[in-house]
């Protein structure tokens, strides 16, 4: 009989093992990063060149693979159209997509567009957006202080009687609003002419860089300034096309502005750090409430570029983020 009692014994001992085993197991399994519901995040952004965004997508994509979650990026066809990046929106959404991140093509009304739609899924937006609803954000650099800096640099660098040329473009996006603006502040009183290049109603559909090339040949400057990627862009094939020199002093990080801080035809470059907006906004995007205990408002960082300052570590970093 005491030999049978220990066999039982010996056999409850053996099941409460075993239970307990398979239960550890269940939760180790169950509870790891790899059966976690798998999240589709939507990075939607203007313009039709994938390879502009690209820091911004390594860091956003960075963040995803953190979390053992998937990011798409979008672009569009056109540069400016908002009707097309509603209907981007609209198709990520219906395909079920878990968080938007959005370059707006124009701020106020992918702005009010989104709030309009009373989203259940998280929404960033990389650039500024102003004036934007309670739950919605909106990860950027200081815009107007980087717009101030640059004309600083025009004021410490130049005469006080140079005439400076602004160029006014994709003025309905806010970041480069109020990076003009900045400038404007900045300069205003302080340089011997400011000239305003902006388009009338008759040139609305005007190539960007047959644009500015008129304005160019119309009105003679010394110093051309331009507050994105796609408006330095042109005006550099514009000036190369009508093989003219200027000082440019621009706020860009496409591959042909820096390479033409290099050459020398910009002066001074404002370079935002994209590669941490994307890591960011993927981070609100995925988890708000951690993102801003951890990062508690963090913004982007950019640095005013010189030729002669462009390899130091920090900017060689930002400038070429990707060359070992």
């Amino acid at each position: 009989m005491s030999m049978l009692k220990k066999n039982l014994r010996l056999i409850a001992v053996i099941v409460l093992i075993l239970i307990f085993l398979v239960t550890a197991m269940y939760q180790i399994t169950w509870k790891s990063p790899q059966n976690k519901e798998r999240k589709n995040v939507s990075l939607i952004v203007y313009g039709d060149d994938s390879e502009r965004w690209e820091s911004l997508r390594q860091g956003a994509g960075l963040a995803c693979e953190e979390k053992d979650h998937d990011l798409s990026l979008i672009t569009m066809l056109t540069e400016n159209e908002a009707s097309e990046q509603e209907e981007i929106i609209d198709r990520e959404i219906i395909d079920g997509s878990d968080a938007l991140i959005i370059a707006a093509c124009n701020s106020s009304v992918i702005r009010d567009y989104i709030e309009e739609k009373n989203l259940n899924i998280p929404v960033v937006f990389v650039e500024t957006v102003e004036d934007l609803q309670e739950g919605i954000r909106d990860i950027c650099a200081d815009d107007y202080k980087m717009g101030y800096e640059l004309g600083e640099e025009i004021v410490n660098s130049e005469s006080d009687i140079v005439t400076v040329a602004i160029i006014s473009e994709n003025t309905k996006r806010d970041g480069v609003t109020l990076r003009e603006q900045g400038l404007r502040d900045a300069i205003e009183g302080k340089v011997g002419k400011i000239i305003n290049w902006s388009r009338n109603d008759y040139e609305k559909n005007v190539n960007t860089r047959v644009f500015i090339q008129r304005a160019i040949v119309s009105e003679a400057t010394d110093v051309i300034v331009t507050f994105d990627n796609s408006t330095t862009d042109a005006l550099l094939d514009a000036l190369e096309n009508l093989n003219k020199q200027s000082k440019v002093y621009a706020v860009s990080t496409s591959n042909k502005a820096v390479y033409n801080l290099y050459g020398g035809e910009i002066k001074a470059l404002e370079y935002t750090d994209e590669f941490s907006m994307g890591y960011l906004a993927a981070m609100y995007a995925l988890d708000g409430s951690n993102a801003k205990k951890r990062f508690a408002d963090k913004k982007p960082e950019y640095k005013l570029v010189r030729k002669e300052n462009m390899y130091d570590e920090d900017n060689q970093a930002l400038l070429f983020p990707f060359v070992n």
